[in-house]
């Protein structure tokens, strides 16, 4: 039974790292065996082939290949393509999408033609996956759900999605394609306030530097303080003054130590600057924040 009750046709402009791709979309995206059987025809684009349920044979230039759930196959431009109907066959049913790669144009870079050759390649070399742990599969179903719910954002999901099967093909095709991501986007997003929040979180207390942080992004000094304004509005100093602070106060609550000695464990070289420190973060000096947490904490 199909899912969609109207005809359809949707084009999808994604990009994928340097690639510019168009995915084309109609009520074939899911079909059962009955529905699908056709006479033998041909696409100018590429088109994936997914068995959803029982088994199949799909006939593809003229070669017959028995497939079943979990099996992707991979139709080429200009291919002969069709499901083979016959007694033997169960019932079945598939989804079915079409992209083509877009030709880099004259003013490409270098990196998009690689990437453009790297893919053809790579689809090129392969003919059938197969979906082990059924992750397309999962992808497909939520493709059906955003076009027939058409919520808000549908077609940004869509994009998602279609960019999400197709680097999923090339995976389980186990063909390496490192060029196809610009090298600044393989550097997992947040890497920054990551590496940040580490190196607060481990050095804070020691007699560290802007230019030590700087040394482990790899990064500038004028670089480090844009990024630390930027995610908290503040300067290095600041900020490390801060996680200094923060963690006086918790001793000055949770243990006896004299002042003098919180001072020095929180990385404070001078008395006097922690005083001053402390008096304009907390409006009162150390002896009378550690008086009022207490008596707070004995109640």
């Amino acid at each position: 039974m199909a899912l969609f009750d109207k005809p359809f046709s949707l084009e999808i402009p994604v990009q994928i790292g340097y690639l510019r791709t168009v995915f084309f979309i109609n009520q074939n995206l899911f079909v059962t065996s009955e529905e699908c059987i056709s006479i033998p025809h041909n696409h100018h684009d590429y088109e994936l082939r997914y068995i959803a349920t029982g088994k199949c044979k799909q006939i593809i230039s003229n070669r017959t290949y028995d497939a079943e759930v979990g099996d992707l196959l991979i139709v080429y431009p200009f291919e002969y393509h069709c499901q083979r109907k016959d007694q033997i066959c169960e019932t079945s049913s598939q989804y079915n999408l079409r992209f083509t790669v877009e030709i880099p144009n004259d003013n490409a870079s270098p990196a998009e033609i690689r990437a453009y050759q790297a893919i053809i390649k790579a689809l090129s070399e392969t003919r059938r996956v197969h979906d082990k742990k059924q992750i397309l599969l999962l992808y497909f179903k939520q493709l059906t759900e955003e076009i027939n719910s058409k919520n808000v954002g549908y077609v940004s999901n869509m994009q998602s999605l279609c960019s999400l099967i197709l680097s999923e093909v090339t995976r389980l095709s186990e063909k390496e394609i490192k060029s196809l991501y610009p090298p600044e986007e393989l550097k997992f997003r947040g890497y920054g306030r990551s590496a940040i929040d580490s190196f607060f979180t481990h050095k804070y207390l020691t007699n560290v530097k802007v230019g030590d942080l700087a040394e482990d992004m790899k990064i500038s000094r004028r670089q480090v303080n844009r990024i630390m304004n930027k995610m908290f509005g503040m300067s290095f100093t600041q900020k490390l003054t801060e996680m200094r602070l923060q963690q006086a106060k918790l001793q000055l609550t949770f243990t006896e130590k004299p002042i003098t000695e919180i001072c020095h464990d929180c990385g404070f070289q001078n008395y006097s600057y922690f005083s001053t420190c402390f008096k304009e973060n907390c409006g009162m000096p150390p002896s009378e924040y550690r008086a009022r947490t207490q008596k707070k904490k004995n109640q």
